[in-house]
């Protein structure tokens, strides 16, 4: 497996301008998250995104509502007689 150089992986260079504050950072984010075809580094992206309170994309699900009628239906009510 071919070891990555930290200083030269963009996800590497993206995390610590978001750990150091780098105004700009939010757009190299968006940037890179538009060219991605990778699930998993689209997911990472969006993560940073979240971290820098941005709003997240599309793979990023909304937390649960509780009594949600679209996930919640009685259990029994496809088997009443």
């Amino acid at each position: 497996m071919k070891e990555l150089d930290p200083q030269n992986d963009p996800l590497y260079l993206l995390t610590k301008a978001v750990e150091q504050g780098d105004p700009k950072v939010a757009k190299k984010v968006k940037d890179r998250l538009d060219k991605s075809d990778n699930p998993s580094e689209m997911r990472y992206l969006e993560g940073l995104l979240i971290l820098l309170g941005e709003k997240p994309g599309e793979l990023e699900e909304p937390p649960d509502v509780e009594n949600d009628p679209d996930e919640y239906w009685p259990e029994n009510d496809y088997f009443e007689v």
